[in-house]
């Protein structure tokens, strides 16, 4: 449709009387009368001049789309080219843009304005500010207490908040703005605002006319300059009906040659399209190219003269339908006949319908052979559905064009290729078809969605694909062998004997499960039975990334030497079974936990007897580790004996004797014996060197502490439970978020909680406690079921059962009973995994002052604590209106929600 209003014809001289003023805005402080400026200035050259490119708003600039949307409009204009977008602007020139914005102008008065006493203007502006008043733009209670001598009204620099609720009056929200004066804005200057304005700022952040500046502040006092004044009013036509004159909504029929057909109202309309024309879309502040612009779209156009001022696309899906049909024959008067299978269907084309073969080479629709499958296009804008264009599908294919993949069907041999006219194709490929990137040869299941190729088909069969974008791909191989120095890599394509080398990236990606953060010296390569992986090479035939799918090797865990031969370097072992196996130990074999690197080291302790754990591929020894310690359950405590049996990960029970100098380590437990450790507990038995007794059982334990404060240079955190005070490395410890991703020491924050696992008196393990904090919303003691609605709006629901442990009042219970719909709860896990249910105290009291890391509230008696500390990310709110702490007023009626101690909920009543 055509959006556009009525204008009465003015004379000459009224004319030039709004160009003036359209001047004085545009030039800051200079004040042109209409008399001045009536013999030298005419409508058609001030269209001319809005509609120009102002050469200090450069391409990019921020408020550049809202400047040019506006200026097309008429509502703002420049000045000798220049636009001045950082100038204040005063309240009459704003006043006098509110009227434009709102289309108002054949409303002025025709006779002497009058405006109140102390309201003083520039003559021009007069009359627009008269007209805001009886619009009830301006509060005339309000604007007549104004004061200052020294400025006179009209000159007054506009405010942030002056300009706001101008803003709000123009789109008619006042009411709503009375509704909201009582509400906080949430920016941190909030107490800046004016009272009476609060309710103007937010509703102009609600709507997304305003928004804040650095530092979460609205500046209420600051000066508006013209581009940030644009922009308020560009994004406020959002909420106005006001129709432009020269301003059109509809479909792009086309775009090219310097002309713009646009379908409006139910009719086109053509339109020129000049250097200064600009391009955005309604999704973006980002200027486009005129190239950028796609037909059948649906875009708002502002025109000056014959010519588009500015374009938005406010719908990029092009309004088109395609259809295939069977083609029949053409009829005189552009009538082409399509055989559905039981009748035919009539289609009516025009002129400039484009016919294209195969190729997307245009013909002529006389050439068409009946019996051929078309692909029909056609608007879906317009009444008519105009055929755009008519293309031959069917037959056999001979093209050879560019195009990006859409599809690889490996299994059917197709590939499914869409043009740059955007029309998709499937092809089937044979064992002849050559796919290529760069001087790479590719097979088909390397080809991805989404790369861009260059095509040759023949009789409708792929004869060559090239790929022409610089693309990441993958290939699966077996590891062959990797250089010591990390920069090459040598492998085998799967179901290929040839081998392949390429050069690694600085730091390539490395992913095997089971391994936090493996390094290439984890791969496992070898001529027959390397890592199977999966590679990824990037445009410059680099790996970027190692992931290993499969690894043909075995482990033999603590298994007995019977000899070893340091001549052959046979390694000869008594496996689970009680058999012999040899294994051949070379130099890149990888020595752990021993007491040197390389074999020659090694081969002492090598004897009969000893323990080893080793990793093989068939008898080629990948890694040896001699064992020095057990790991499990303990599962018996032989005292007369003196043995110590532990039940392994593997299901075997590994008997290891003890003497009296045997050390135990349990985390808070100092001089542990024996006597502490229980059947079941995880230990970590560790031998002596000649493997023949335990040296130390440590006991695995968890416990969970709050932190203190992290010491990350030294690998050291402070935590408390129970009034106890420790320090505790964690350099030997893994760490972990709350949802069990990695971080860093100093990623802890004071007060979190945490869960430290022990191996004895070794952290070896640091997580974050997962801590849910908010509003129970439902409880179903005989289901154990309560439900919750988190500080973050989302609602959870915590099953009861048998383990779950419920705190309140000091009282404990294990099921759900003492909890009541409205109480806010913190819920975690326990090391045990027992769901652990704290009820927060509540403290109800009318507020006195806080800070930042503290909250005062009034006495009910001089016992009362009147003082509570407050934590980091504190929720307040009233209802479902997130506040902050510094919107609060003295005597607001406000309760508390502690945990251990620390505010961490207040909500105004």
């Amino acid at each position: 449709m055509v959006l556009r209003h009525s204008k009465h014809v003015h004379s000459k001289k009224v004319v030039s009387a709004v160009m003036a003023g359209l001047i004085a805005f545009g030039g800051g402080a200079s004040l042109v009368s209409a008399d001045e400026s009536a013999t030298n200035t005419s409508a058609a050259n001030a269209t001319q001049t809005a509609t120009n490119v102002f050469s200090d708003v450069s391409a990019g600039y921020w408020g550049e789309k809202y400047i040019y949307q506006l200026a097309a409009q008429g509502i703002v204009t420049g000045n000798n080219g220049k636009f001045r977008p950082n100038d204040p602007v005063t309240q009459q020139e704003a006043v006098t843009m509110a009227i434009r914005f709102l289309s108002m102008q054949d409303q002025l008065s025709s006779g002497a304005a009058t405006l109140p006493t102390n309201i003083k203007v520039n003559d021009y502006f007069t009359k627009y500010v008269e007209l805001a008043f009886q619009q009830n733009l301006l509060d005339k209670q309000k604007e007549s207490g104004y004061t200052d001598e020294k400025v006179i009204w009209g000159a007054q620099k506009a405010s942030r908040e002056w300009i706001t609720e101008v803003l709000v009056r123009s789109i008619g929200r006042t009411a709503e703005a009375n509704a909201a004066k009582n509400k906080a804005t949430g920016f941190a200057d909030n107490a800046k605002i004016s009272p009476d304005r609060l309710g103007y700022v937010n509703i102009a952040v609600e709507l997304g006319l305003a928004k804040g500046v650095n530092g979460n502040k609205f500046d209420p006092q600051g000066a508006v300059t013209r581009a940030q004044l644009a922009t308020f009013f560009s994004r406020a036509q959002a909420y106005i009906n006001t129709n432009y004159e020269n301003q059109f909504k509809g479909s792009i029929a086309s775009i090219e040659n310097g002309k713009l057909e646009l379908y409006a109202d139910g009719k086109l309309h053509s339109f020129k399209l000049d250097a200064s024309t600009a391009y955005f879309s309604s999704d973006s502040e980002k200027r486009l190219q005129s190239s950028d612009i796609l037909p059948y779209t649906q875009a708002v156009v502002i025109v000056n003269n014959g010519t588009a001022a500015y374009l938005e696309v406010t719908d990029a899906t092009q309004q088109v339908e395609r259809f295939d049909r069977t083609y029949a024959r053409l009829s005189p008067n552009n009538l082409i006949w399509l055989d559905t299978g039981s009748t035919f269907e009539e289609l009516s084309y025009d002129p400039s319908t484009v016919f294209l073969d195969q190729n997307g080479v245009k013909i002529d629709p006389k050439t068409l052979a009946a019996g051929s499958l078309l692909t029909i296009e056609r608007e879906t804008y317009s009444p008519q559905k105009k055929i755009v264009s008519i293309r031959v599908k069917s037959g056999l294919v001979n093209k050879t064009g560019a195009g990006v993949v859409q599809n690889v069907d490996t299994t059917n041999k197709k590939v499914t290729l869409k043009d740059s006219s955007g029309y998709e194709d499937t092809y089937t490929w044979d064992d002849a078809t050559v796919i290529r990137y760069q001087n790479q040869i590719l097979t088909p299941a390397e080809l991805k969605n989404g790369f861009t190729v260059n095509f040759t088909v023949k009789n409708s069969v792929v004869q060559s694909i090239e790929v022409t974008q610089s693309v990441d791909r993958t290939i699966q191989a077996m590891l062959y062998s990797v250089e010591e120095n990390g920069k090459t890599i040598t492998y085998k394509r799967s179901g290929s004997a040839q081998l392949e080398t390429k050069f690694l990236v600085e730091k390539p990606e490395i992913i095997m499960s089971g391994v936090a953060k493996p390094v290439l010296t984890d791969l496992l390569a070898d001529a027959v039975s390397g890592d199977q992986v999966t590679l990824t090479i990037n445009g410059e035939e680099r790996v970027t990334k190692i992931e290993v799918t499969g690894r043909q090797m075995e482990h033999m865990d603590a298994v007995t030497i019977v000899n070893y031969d340091p001549k052959t370097h046979w390694l000869t072992v008594k496996d689970t079974d009680n058999q012999p196996r040899v294994i051949v130990l070379d130099n890149k074999t990888k020595f752990e936990s021993s007491n040197g690197v390389t074999l020659d080291k090694v081969e002492p302790l090598l004897g009969a007897g000893r323990k080893v754990s080793v990793s093989l591929i068939g008898t080629r020894a990948l890694s040896l580790e001699v064992v020095y310690k057990v790991e499990g359950k303990i599962s018996n405590i032989n005292t007369s004996k003196m043995s110590i049996s532990v039940l392994t990960a593997n299901g075997k029970i590994e008997e290891v004797p003890y003497n009296s100098l045997m050390k135990v380590e349990i985390f808070g437990k100092s001089n542990a014996s024996l006597a502490d450790v229980r059947i079941g507990d995880e230990v970590s038995a560790q031998l002596a060197s000649n493997q023949e007794y335990l040296q130390s059982l440590k006991v695995k334990t968890a416990s969970q502490f709050e932190v203190v404060f992290t010491e990350p240079l030294k690998n050291r955190i402070r935590v408390k439970a129970n009034g106890t005070t420790s320090d505790i490395y964690t350099d030997k410890a893994t760490l972990a978020g709350d949802n069990g991703q990695a971080i860093l020491l100093a990623d802890l924050r004071p007060g979190t909680l945490v869960q430290i696992t022990f191996q004895g008196l070794t952290a070896v393990s640091v997580a974050e406690v997962k801590l849910t904090l908010g509003e129970v919303t439902g409880v179903d003691p005989s289901g154990q079921v309560l439900t919750l609605k988190d500080y973050s709006g989302n609602s959870q629901s915590f099953g009861g059962g048998a383990d779950v442990k419920v705190i309140k009042n000091g009282s404990t219970a294990s099921n759900l009973s003492p909890i009541n719909s409205g109480d806010r709860v913190e819920i975690r896990k326990d090391t045990q995994g027992v769901t652990i249910i704290q009820v927060l105290d509540k403290v109800e009291r009318p507020f006195w002052q806080a800070n930042q890391t503290e909250i005062q509230v009034k006495r009910k008696s001089m016992s009362d604590n009147f003082r509570f500390n407050l934590a980091s990310n504190v929720f307040v709110h009233q209802g479902d209106t997130t506040l902050s702490v510094q919107s609060l007023k003295e005597n607001d009626n406000i309760v508390l929600y502690l945990n251990n101690g620390v505010v961490v909920e207040i909500v105004k009543q």
